[in-house]
């Protein structure tokens, strides 16, 4: 991206008090925020508590690991992981809403939001998920998407269908930024 994406503006708030406001209005709690290579604002977060992951060069996978450890130390065995990430800020209230509603209705589910039969993201993973999530191996290249290719866990996948393209989309470059903003722009 050039610049840290967290501290990009989007409708008049960084990309990261976004997501926190998705988080909050989902009725999420507790909020954890992970901070790596660009230290995050405090006044930013919120009700959000800053985790900082030593490890932020190993790749996504240590982040959400670092998120999930705090979480294991502090939460409730029942507490859910609803994984928001700062380059989807646009996808909408509704979605999360969703999202949290189908854990509500059946907590063993993995729940991913579905649009137009592809999945995208955020994903919410039942509480425990939380230990399987933190026995993957954080290394450059791995992801969470390593989990689903476990027999055991492709079962528990549960696809929430959504009219909101912007579960597949990630803003990921200057380019994708610039989409953002114009897509958003008022007329």
């Amino acid at each position: 991206m050039g610049e840290p994406k967290a501290l990009l503006e989007w409708r008049g708030e960084s990309l990261l008090r976004h997501t926190i406001r998705q988080a909050e209005l989902a009725g999420c709690a507790p909020i954890i925020a992970v901070s790596g290579a660009v230290e995050l604002p405090p006044a930013q977060l919120g009700r959000a508590a800053l985790q900082y992951n030593e490890v932020w060069s190993l790749g996504q996978l240590s982040s959400l690991q670092c998120g999930l450890r705090w979480l294991d130390e502090r939460a409730t065995p029942e507490h859910a992981a609803l994984i928001l990430t700062v380059d989807r800020p646009h996808v909408r209230a509704d979605t999360v809403a969703a999202l949290v509603a189908a854990h509500r209705s059946a907590p063993r589910g993995i729940y991913q939001p579905v649009h137009e039969g592809r999945r995208g993201h955020p994903i919410l993973y039942p509480a425990f998920m939380r230990r399987v999530l933190l026995a993957l191996p954080a290394r450059g290249g791995n992801s969470p998407r390593d989990l689903f290719l476990l027999p055991e866990v492709k079962e528990l996948r549960r696809d929430v269908a959504v009219d909101d393209p912007a579960v597949l989309d990630n803003i990921d470059t200057p380019e994708d930024y610039s989409r953002l903003l114009r897509a958003n722009a008022p007329v």
